[in-house]
């Protein structure tokens, strides 16, 4: 659970300070116990990641496809042609 409370500070661009700062005031723990709970954290967010470029772009334009979707009910059509414009750069299109 700790080691998940860290990925999850540092996906949102905690740093190691602000991480053992957590870790003491929330879990009454020094910064040595932290600092192997980040390398943990760090183990398990590169994990997320470790997939072949393709699968990623796979997701990526998936992902696209639902924003821009998503924009296009909301009438948000500078959001849209973002999205479109993401997805264009990800496939490659202008190369």
């Amino acid at each position: 659970m700790r080691v998940n409370r860290i990925a999850r500070l540092l996906s949102n661009g905690a740093t190691r300070s602000e991480c053992v700062q957590y870790g003491s005031n929330e879990w009454g723990i020094g910064a040595r116990q932290i600092d192997k709970y980040i390398h943990r954290a760090r183990e398990l967010l590169r994990a997320d990641w470790e997939m072949d470029r393709q699968t990623m772009v796979a997701e990526l334009l998936s992902q696209c496809a639902t924003l821009q979707k998503e924009a296009r009910k909301q009438g948000n059509l500078n959001a849209a042609l973002g999205c479109i414009n993401s997805a264009a750069r990800l496939a490659r299109i202008f190369d």
